[in-house]
């Protein structure tokens, strides 16, 4: 498990090595109908696009399906209770994980990391 720096500002864009991939990661923040800050994330691997406006959920795997092209899962925790994540807590409250293929189908299962 490898824990992805985060800042705790609306938007942010990074370069990361997961697992031998070259990661770009675009967080970022809606402001949706109900007035509710949300945050969405994009991929890209060796700047080819994996996937765009993903919504960033507590405890939800991305991408959700492996055959989108990237080794293992990104995963948002939060280290309160469970909460989707908020901007003004990334990198403390919410903290952004990749998991290895393995720990990822470990997750998956519901076992122990």
């Amino acid at each position: 498990m490898q824990t992805i720096p985060l800042r705790a500002t609306a938007n942010q864009t990074l370069q990361v090595v997961l697992d031998g991939q070259d990661c770009s990661l675009r967080i970022y923040t809606r402001t949706l109908s109900d007035g509710g800050d949300t945050l969405f994330c994009d991929l890209d691997i060796a700047q080819r696009p994996v996937f765009y406006g993903a919504i960033c959920l507590d405890g939800l795997p991305l991408p959700l399906y492996p055959w989108l092209g990237m080794s293992g899962r990104l995963v948002f925790v939060d280290m309160q209770g469970t909460a989707a994540p908020h901007w003004s807590g990334l990198g403390s409250r919410w903290k952004l994980v990749y998991l290895s293929p393995a720990e990822a189908e470990a997750y998956a299962e519901g076992r122990r990391l």
